[in-house]
C-alpha cells in the first residue's frame, strides 16, 4: 500500500512540475469548436510583440538571426540582429510601404516586405503570411489544403499553396496560447523559429 501511495504521489508531482495535462485528460468540447472559438480570439489580437531566433536554409546557404518582432495595428517593425543581414536588419512596414533599414543606416522601400528581401538580402521570406502563422492562423490570403488540430483546438500542421507549417510547441500568454516552436517549409526554402517571449507591443 505504502509502495503504491508513493507512486502516485511521484505521478503526481511529475505531472505538476511538467504543466503537463494528464493522459486521460479530454475537453469538454471537440477540436474544431474549440479552434472556431480560438481563431476568433486570434485575429482580433492586433497588438503583440515577440523575441527569439531564426533559422533559415535556402539551398546550399543557411542563416540564423536574433529576432524582435512588434507588429501593431497599422504598423510593424521586424528587426534582424547576428550574422544574418551582415549585423543585422530592420523591416518597417505600414500601409503605405515596407522600409528596409540595413547595419549601415543605408534604406530601401517597396511595397511589400517579400519583395525587399528578396532584391536586397537574397533571402524569400513570407513575411506576410508570416503575420499569421506566428499567431498560430492560416495566411487569410491562401487557401488553407490541409490543417491538424490537437484536442485543444490549435494547429500542428498547416499546409497552404507550396508552404508546410509545422507547430510544434505552443506557451501562455496573458489568456492565449501561442506558438514558440514554429518550422515551415517550402520547396526553396526552410524557416524555423524559436520564439522565448510574448509581449504586448510598445
Amino acid at each position: 500500500m505504502t509502495k503504491l501511495l508513493n507512486r502516485l504521489l511521484l505521478v503526481t508531482v511529475v505531472v505538476m512540475m511538467s504543466a503537463c495535462k494528464p493522459i486521460w485528460y479530454k475537453p469538454a468540447e471537440p477540436a474544431e469548436t474549440l479552434w472556431q472559438q480560438r481563431s476568433v480570439k486570434l485575429a482580433a489580437l492586433n497588438n503583440w510583440s515577440i523575441k527569439g531566433r531564426t533559422a533559415i536554409t535556402q539551398g546550399s546557404e543557411g542563416w540564423t538571426a536574433g529576432l524582435n518582432w512588434q507588429d501593431l495595428p497599422e504598423r510593424y517593425q521586424i528587426a534582424l540582429t547576428g550574422p544574418f543581414a551582415q549585423g543585422g536588419a530592420v523591416l518597417t512596414g505600414d500601409n503605405q510601404q515596407v522600409v528596409l533599414t540595413m547595419a549601415d543606416g543605408t534604406t530601401v522601400s517597396a511595397a511589400t516586405p517579400e519583395a525587399l528581401l528578396k532584391d536586397n538580402l537574397g533571402i524569400h521570406m513570407p513575411v506576410s503570411a508570416l503575420r499569421d502563422w506566428v499567431r498560430g492562423l492560416p495566411y487569410q490570403k491562401y487557401p488553407v489544403e490541409s490543417m491538424q488540430l490537437d484536442i485543444e483546438g490549435r494547429i500542428t500542421h498547416l499546409k497552404q499553396k507550396d508552404w508546410q507549417i509545422e507547430i510544434l510547441r505552443y506557451v501562455p500568454f496573458e489568456h492565449y496560447y501561442m506558438p514558440a516552436k514554429i518550422f515551415i517549409k517550402h520547396p526553396d526554402i526552410n524557416l524555423k523559429l524559436i520564439i522565448r517571449d510574448w509581449e504586448r507591443a510598445k
